[in-house]
């Protein structure tokens, strides 16, 4: 990826009007550690939003959710008073993204064994970080940390170590919208643990399996979300306000109501025939359809493949959460921690499809993280 800066250093000038994007447009100091060009790039776009209310707490910046900036918040705290854009406060930052990568792909190894073999584990972790958008999961973003808890909460929910799993998945609701998808999943996952809630037990079975002590634990995964809704309620009167926050990001993404996917598609159908390929957001919009086309095929083979559907139910509703909003816009991004298709793709037999997706993807990565490193908007 220093690979991917140092090209981009040499043959790509920051993108005009985009320098707000960037850290070093907030230091006051322009020769400050962090400005250099191989540290810089990574906190651009939301890693500038994060770093400012893990210093300054929130002002208007609700689309954010807290867990992220409050790790960092704490962690950054142990070594002094915590200033925005300081260096103790970026390099902690990267190395707690680095750590929450680190132990997330540990745990999503130990988790795919539980159902398959070493090999498939291994590969599954191998195309994930050849997906196009991967770099996120090392930027100062949220990405590393949902997929250490979504995967946390998947393997201790396994061992039915319920307390773990709904702690996790309460915390996964505090870090994304998105995160509230690990509810149903987890309930899936506690309901098929029990042996009397079996088909042949019928709904009986499910209501008894329901209603056990253990049961009480499963209540404490929505308490991330409903914590960050009293918030919001008592700092902007509104308790839905973080949702209105993302209609502030000028994403063209509805707040107010679902938007039928087709419509989505047609209107991106009108982007690539109406617009010039010549100007850089005919790409992305093709970067997004793209990535809709992908994912959506890889559920069908994740569903043939008979991949646990408690994991297929969490990724689909994280995917179609935010394919319902009337943009794809961010979804190269938000992929990323549908960690499902990327066990599908391992257990794909046909290498040749294997090789195109890993060649493709790696081409993909290096190209786009050199934009991105630039300020230009990428998921």
């Amino acid at each position: 990826m220093f690979g991917s800066i140092s090209i981009a250093s040499q043959f790509i000038a920051y993108r005009k009007g985009y320098e707000y994007t960037s850290v070093n447009h907030f230091l006051s100091n322009p020769h400050s550690l962090i400005s250099n060009f191989l540290l810089s790039p990574w906190s651009n776009f939301d890693g500038v939003y994060y770093l400012l209310i893990a210093a300054n707490g929130y002002t208007v910046n609700a689309g954010f959710f807290p867990l992220f900036p409050f790790f960092l918040h704490v962690v950054t705290s142990a070594f002094g008073r915590v200033l925005a854009f300081d260096p103790i406060q970026y390099y902690t930052a990267l190395l707690l993204v680095s750590l929450f990568l680190l132990l997330s792909l540990i745990t999503l190894y130990k988790l795919v064994k539980l159902d398959y073999k070493d090999n498939i584990a291994i590969f599954a972790i191998f195309y994930m970080l050849f997906f196009p958008t991967s770099f996120f999961f090392a930027t100062i973003y949220s990405e590393s940390l949902f997929l250490l808890l979504c995967v946390s909460s998947f393997y201790f929910a396994r061992q039915k170590r319920w307390f773990l799993a709904s702690l996790c998945g309460g915390l996964l609701t505090a870090t994304r919208l998105v995160g509230i998808a690990i509810i149903p999943a987890l309930i899936i996952e506690f309901i098929r643990s029990d042996p009397t809630s079996s088909p042949s037990a019928g709904l009986r079975g499910v209501r008894k399996t329901l209603y056990k002590k253990k049961n009480l634990f499963l209540l404490f995964t929505p308490l991330g979300i409903l914590g960050y809704m009293w918030f919001n309620l008592e700092k902007w009167g509104d308790t839905f306000y973080f949702i209105q926050a993302q209609g502030d990001f000028q994403n063209n993404r509805s707040v107010t109501s679902l938007v039928f996917i087709p419509q989505t598609i047609f209107r991106y159908i009108n982007i690539l025939t109406t617009l010039s390929p010549g100007i850089f957001e005919w790409w992305i919009a093709l970067l997004e359809i793209s990535t809709f086309i992908f994912v959506s095929i890889m559920f069908f083979v994740a569903w043939k493949k008979k991949i646990r559907i408690s994991y297929i139910l969490f990724a689909l509703i994280c995917f179609l959460i935010p394919v319902s909003s009337g943009t794809f816009t961010g979804l190269p991004r938000y992929a990323l921690v549908l960690f499902p298709i990327f066990i599908a793709i391992a257990l794909i037999k046909n290498k040749v499809i294997k090789i195109c997706y890993s060649t493709i993807g790696f081409i993909l990565l290096f190209l786009l993280f050199m934009l991105f490193s630039k300020g230009y908007y990428i998921a």
